[in-house]
């Protein structure tokens, strides 16, 4: 199979979009899709481009950005999905290139009589987030030339390294929400809990657990459980075993004597997981029960 290679000016357009997407400090789509269009439309030399998000509820595409002379004609119009070359191009998730639009059935002519805008060719791709189908992207009039196959390759690039960039960015804000409610629950639990990884190093330790073993605040993650609790052995040993025999303990008891005194401690280990069903480390969770044993 021969690779043709994109042209130079288009490596260096998706050289300045990367460096866009490094640049990003938050995930408003819409204004990252409207720089995109604002990209694309000066590197391709077009004379109009439109950035559309979909609307499922309403199957429709919304038009959140446009450049050109009838810009402020189809903001807010709604397009339904089953009409014109954005419609199809949507339905059937590919991309279109059409040379001249007044030839091909699909295009509206109604919106070139509304907004006097004549449109000549067109290059439109949908905007897909693996297969959920986020919005489309026009653009209209290159000149001289009409678009070709290379003008594709190039905005299609440019489109997928965005997704990609977009749905980073969600996946980073889902991550920080779980992580600071998690963080939180930790906090606040009146018992210990300590999670190890699969290397027997700790992964998290909450204050309760500090205070009942006799911890100091200042204690690193990520050192072997078995050197943070040197003096708590005991609870070392039931984090290991647990990762070496993948089996998991409830409601047991321990006894354990620091600086003279002797508590028990009522505890349980769980297999922790991702979401794939791989276990990845241990974790125990442990209340100091000496006074109810008394």
């Amino acid at each position: 199979m021969t690779i043709t290679p994109l042209n130079t000016g288009y490596l260096e357009a998706l050289y300045d979009i990367l460096d866009f997407h490094c640049r990003l400090k938050d995930a408003e789509e819409d204004k990252i899709w409207g720089r995109i269009v604002e990209k694309l439309a000066v590197v391709l030399g077009t004379e109009a481009a439109t950035y559309y998000s979909y609307l499922p509820s309403k199957r429709q595409l919304l038009p959140r950005y446009a450049l050109g002379a009838a810009a402020k004609d189809i903001s807010g119009t709604g397009v339904d999905i089953r009409t014109g070359i954005c419609g199809w191009v949507a339905t059937h998730r590919e991309p279109l290139i059409i040379a001249d639009a007044y030839k091909d059935e699909r295009f509206l002519r109604e919106v070139d009589s509304v907004t006097g805008f004549k449109t000549k060719n067109v290059l439109a791709v949908p905007l897909v987030d693996r297969l959920e189908l986020t919005g489309v992207i026009q653009l209209l009039n290159k000149g001289p030339e009409p678009f070709s196959k290379e003008d594709l390759r190039f905005v299609e690039a440019a489109c997928r390294t965005t997704s990609l960039t977009l749905r980073l960015f969600k996946l980073e804000s889902m991550v920080d929400k779980v992580t600071a409610r998690n963080a939180s629950i930790l906090e606040n639990l009146g018992g210990g809990f300590i999670a190890v990884d699969m290397h027997g190093r700790i992964m998290l330790m909450n204050p309760a657990a500090r205070r009942i073993l006799g911890l100091t605040g200042d204690l690193p993650l990520s050192i072997p459980v078995d050197q943070a609790l040197m003096h708590a052995s005991r609870v070392a040993d039931i984090l290991l075993d647990a990762l070496a025999t993948r089996k998991v303990a409830k409601r047991q008891e321990l006894s354990w004597t620091y600086k003279g005194s002797t508590k028990i401690l009522g505890y349980s280990t769980i297999m922790i997981q991702d979401p794939q069903g791989e276990i990845t480390g241990a974790g125990i969770t442990f209340q100091d029960i000496t006074a109810v044993k008394k």
